[in-house]
């Protein structure tokens, strides 16, 4: 047996592969992003990384030195780390200055602490409050006056990027990698997307298998991993707004990688179900509304296995209820009950219209019958509850009608057949003995053909009183007057007779007659007497009507405990009939009625058996005319009446 081929990604180690590559390159890609916006709207490109502190720390010296003013203008501090500053107004008269200004001012560029500090200028204004202090706060002020000053600082800006190690390492990473962000985010997007389509074609899929299926989590309903996902989304994003040093940012990165992997299984999931055709049907909500609508269906089969009088009495009750229930509770008021009957004229005006249609299509269905159209039939598209049903039963009677109509058709040709043939076969040898009877009237008694002509006028007696004796046991058997006295009997023995009293007789028609039976009894319930008139009747057709030269079968055997008996030889006319046909009252293979026999033989062979409570089936396949005989086999017979 041939091994099948397993196929690596459509294993758990091959999916968890593409689940890693999917983290990893939309990883990569987002830090390629945002790295290419940092370092767009930080003018790396333009500035150096030295240069980029500098500007930062630039920017936080602004900010420490108009604290620091304050401070001194508050006589709260004239001392600070890395700075030295000193406040003027617009004449130049010196408002307040660190204790150390002057001599900064006097060692920059040379040596000490401030050798390498720049002298920075700040304006800004100045607000006298009621007291005739200066501040920088203009909520202070009590007297209005405003007034312009200048703040000189000696700093290095360097001193103030207020940049952690960390920090720095990130925008060293940033400025290094400045040009390599463009190709590493389109290699990482193509990549990811890469994975993730391989990872959607294999969603679902057995390794050793072409037949998609799913896995233990596919037993949830795909809407409510959906609402659990949705859910939870609040969290995440509370989590990741509340982020204020390292170790939130690393929490923060792991609920961001759970919660891209809880995407991607269920996208996994929906790839699944789309493959199975199942997404809806597996939804939970989906077996909500069917169980709803089985709810409501059983709801609407109770009201309308309530007669249709009393379903109307309940209906207007329940009208009249609720128009009851809007005047109480709109206290009268006129607006309010013109706003209810214009709804319930809305609600029930389409109702009423489709009852109308409905009685309309029941309507020209039943003048189309009355006018005697038993071919016209009424659609039941459109129609509903006892109208649908009214619909289905008006066209059962006109096709009762049709069939009816058919069968007495049929009947009447039937009787026009049976006259005329009974016509025929009757006056054909009538016309035969009158003719010689009158042939012996007119001849002399010594002549030696007197004896031919009544030769002829006896063999024609007997046709004429076969027939007339097989009329009046047709006649019986099919009115059930024909007395059947049951007893049990051997099978066999009915073939091996019919073998012996038939054997010149097919001998004579040219034919090679091959009987085969079992070895052991095949007792059977029957009437010994008519069972040996259905084989006279069928051995006699077969003598008929068979080709000279052929085989013909008679075979018994024992199926599914029915004692089958089989006739079968090859017709020498050409079967232009059913089979149905065929067995019907003076029904001749040949149509032609060229040949011998009444047409009476398989009809009698068919009651006969029927009556005996047998089975009579024919058979025609081409010229192959074949007739089988099919009775119970009696599993326990009394000894004293088997024979």
């Amino acid at each position: 047996m041939e091994k099948k081929k397993k196929h690596f990604w459509r294993t758990v180690a091959g999916k968890t592969i593409l689940f890693i590559v999917i983290n990893i390159s939309l990883f990569s890609l987002t830090m390629s992003v945002l790295a290419s916006v940092f370092a767009i709207s930080q003018d790396f490109y333009d500035h150096t990384e030295q240069e980029y502190y500098e500007q930062v720390g630039e920017n936080n010296l602004n900010y420490i030195a108009i604290q620091n003013a304050e401070m001194i203008l508050t006589s709260k501090n004239n001392r600070f780390d890395s700075m030295s500053l000193q406040i003027e107004d617009e004449k130049g008269q010196v408002l307040g200055a660190s204790y150390d200004f002057n001599e900064v001012s006097s060692s920059v560029g040379k040596t000490g602490e401030y050798q390498d500090a720049e002298l920075f200028t700040y304006d800004i204004s100045l607000y006298k409050a009621e007291d005739g202090t200066l501040n920088l706060n203009f909520l202070s002020n009590g007297s209005g006056d405003v007034s312009s000053a200048t703040i000189k600082v000696y700093a290095n800006p360097a001193d103030f990027a207020g940049m952690s190690a960390y920090e720095k390492d990130i925008v060293h990473l940033a400025y290094t990698l400045r040009y390599a962000v463009y190709p590493i985010g389109i290699v990482s997007f193509f990549l990811c997307l890469a994975a993730f389509i391989s990872l959607m074609c294999v969603s679902g899929m057995r390794p050793d298998s072409e037949e998609p299926a799913l896995g233990p989590i596919g037993k949830v309903p795909f809407d409510l991993m959906v609402l659990a996902f949705i859910l939870t989304l609040p969290i995440a994003f509370l989590i990741l707004s509340n982020i204020s040093g390292v170790f939130e940012a690393a929490m923060a990165l792991v609920i961001c990688v759970i919660y891209l992997n809880m995407g991607l299984g269920l996208c996994v999931g929906f790839a699944a179900r789309v493959k199975l055709h199942v997404l809806i049907k597996d939804s939970l909500t989906y077996k909500i509304i069917i169980l709803f609508g089985k709810f409501i269906k059983l709801i609407f089969k109770a009201i309308f296995s309530i007669p249709l009088v009393w379903r109307t009495i309940l209906i207007i009750a329940g009208i009249s209820f609720i128009e009851l229930i809007v005047i109480a509770g709109s206290g009268v008021e006129p607006d309010v009950i013109a706003v209810g009957w214009v709804l319930e004229k809305m609600i029930l005006c389409p109702v009423i219209l489709y009852i109308a249609f409905m009685l309309r299509k029941l309507k020209i269905s039943g003048d189309k019958m009355a006018q005697g159209d038993i071919t016209y039939r009424t659609g039941t598209k459109g129609l509903w509850g006892d109208f649908k049903k009214h619909a289905v039963n008006l066209n059962a009677v006109a096709d009762s009608v049709t069939i009816a109509v058919e069968d007495r058709l049929k009947s009447e040709r039937m009787k026009t057949e049976l006259i005329t043939n009974v016509s025929h076969d009757i006056k054909t040898p009538l016309t035969s003995i009158i003719n010689y009877a009158s042939l012996i009237g007119t001849t002399d008694p010594s002549d030696p053909k007197i004896k031919e002509y009544s030769e002829v006028i006896v063999r024609q007696s007997d046709k004429l009183k076969r027939l007339i004796e097989d009329l009046v046991e047709a006649s019986k058997a099919q009115t059930g007057n024909l007395e059947i006295v049951a007893a049990p009997l051997d099978n066999c023995t009915f073939i091996s007779q019919t073998d012996g009293e038939f054997k010149d007789k097919i001998e004579n028609a040219g034919l090679t007659l091959i009987s085969t039976t079992p070895e052991d009894k095949v007792m059977i319930m029957a009437d010994g007497r008519r069972m040996m008139r259905i084989y006279d009747n069928l051995m006699n057709n077969i003598c008929k009507y068979s080709q000279p030269g052929t085989r013909v079968y008679l075979s018994l055997e024992v199926i599914d405990g029915m004692a089958v008996t089989t006739f079968k030889n090859t017709s020498s006319q050409e079967l232009n009939i059913s089979a149905d046909e065929l067995v019907e009252r003076f029904v001749r293979g040949d149509k032609s009625r060229n040949t011998e026999g009444n047409g009476l033989g398989l009809s009698i062979a068919q009651t006969l058996t029927e009556l005996q409570g047998g089975k009579f089936k024919v058979t025609i396949d081409g010229d192959l005319f074949k007739v089988t005989l099919s009775f119970p086999v009696l599993t326990e017979v009394p000894p004293a009446t088997a024979t």
